[in-house]
């Protein structure tokens, strides 16, 4: 379908490549989901010594018996994560809340149900883990992701935890993130090649490391340290992405799993990809995604002309090269005038400096910075200098300087 860099001196090109390469449950008030809710229709929350209430979708029925007025309020087990359950009526409760945070009370009569999947019940009582009102079911199970312990920062305001996971469909990535999770912010996702095709998720880890710094869910395609065989190069770029593909595929999944460290911190609909010579490719091959929001190559680009790819391209397209010494230069600029015939925004950045630039410098070098911003346009819709700013108009230093070749269309 589609021919890869250079086919003819595929020895080289990975040689090459490899050379520059340096993450509540429950239903509407405490109602009962299957196997997780506090408790069933007609059944009784019994609490040791305590007063049994009759509990229909949550709240207590008028036939159970009421609390004594000035009754103890007895606080319960807490939830690791989440408040403490508490009991009205003079007994004492002894269950634990759900294992995953939430909190259980009562709150004028009515049981909000605790969370999690696996609440332990009162003593003598049937309590389990229930959801609380507007809580989400969930349905999977979660694998927790073990830091690598590499010591890696960027100069965004982000602390940088690397660290990999063992479920299927990431356990074959490294995973840079910010190390704080569950505030307001949502971090996009971004994935990575690398050159040659290497699984070795930390070839470009300055690169990755300063993504992640300025707020990027980022997976690197490989094994921190590899071990696993290079994606194998052929003229199917789709199937070169099929890696790439399942990190976002995961990413989504755990974003919604109430388990995860990384339930609703990421921004599930703002994702890109981009990988370095063959790793490139590999970027280019998740183009006809819906869900990608932007991509590019960096010293990468196909061999040759292929209308069926780029009529596949929905989104705008970034382009870096290292120059005419870069061998992958030409086939990156004739990409760039197909793809704008096409009407798709486009940016062309090249400087005359080889086979992945300064990808490999501190910081991921101008090749990073320039991804970084591209990123911060096209995914935070960020037009000042740390973003649009950068790239086009009269703040773009790249756009002015004569070692710097720029082009652009349908911006």
């Amino acid at each position: 379908m589609r021919k890869l860099l250079f086919a003819g001196v595929l020895g080289s090109l990975a040689a090459s490549c490899a050379g520059s390469d340096g993450a509540d449950q429950g239903g509407t008030g405490g109602a009962s989901p299957s196997g997780g809710s506090a408790s069933a229709t007609g059944g009784t929350t019994n609490a040791t010594g305590g007063m049994a209430h009759s509990v229909t979708g949550g709240a207590v029925s008028t036939g159970g018996a009421a609390p004594a007025t000035g009754g103890a309020q007895a606080t319960g087990g807490s939830s690791p994560t989440g408040g403490a359950m508490a009991a009205t009526g003079g007994g004492s409760t002894s269950g634990a809340a759900g294992a995953s945070g939430g909190s259980a009370g009562s709150v004028g009569g009515s049981i909000a149900g605790a969370s999690g999947a696996s609440g332990a019940g009162g003593s003598g009582g049937n309590q389990a883990g229930g959801g609380g009102a507007g809580g989400r079911i969930n349905t999977g199970s979660c694998t927790e992701s073990k830091s690598t312990g590499a010591n890696v920062t960027g100069s965004g305001p982000h602390q940088v935890t690397v660290e990999t996971n063992g479920d299927k469909g990431i356990n074959e990535g490294t995973i840079f993130r910010p190390t704080d999770l569950g505030g307001e912010e949502k971090y996009p996702i971004f994935v990575w090649g690398n050159g040659a095709c290497e699984r070795k998720g930390m070839a470009n880890s300055a690169a990755m490391a300063e993504l992640a710094s300025h707020g990027y869910f980022v997976v690197a395609d490989g094994k921190p340290n590899g071990g696993d065989p290079n994606i194998e190069m052929s003229n199917d770029v789709v199937g070169m992405a099929k890696s790439l593909i399942a990190y976002i595929d995961w990413a989504i999944a755990e974003n919604d799993k109430p388990c995860s460290a990384y339930y609703q911190s990421l921004a599930t609909t703002k994702i890109a990809a981009n990988g370095f010579s063959c790793g490139g490719l590999m970027a280019a091959g998740t183009s006809a995604d819906p869900r990608i929001t932007t991509w590019g190559t960096t010293s990468s680009g196909l061999t040759s002309p292929n209308q069926n790819f780029y009529e596949a391209v929905h989104t705008p397209v970034l382009v870096i090269e290292g120059g005419t010494s870069d061998i992958a230069y030409e086939n990156g600029k004739r990409d760039f005038s197909e793809l704008a015939k096409l009407d798709i925004p486009i940016l062309f950045f090249s400087k005359n400096i080889g086979h992945g630039g300064d990808l490999g410098s501190s910081r991921g070098g101008d090749f990073t910075k320039i991804n970084l911003a591209w990123l911060n346009w096209q995914l935070r819709g960020d037009e000042t200098a740390t973003g649009k700013g950068l790239l086009v108009g009269s703040g773009c230093t790249y756009c002015t300087s004569s070692e710097w070749e720029v082009m652009s269309e349908n911006l």
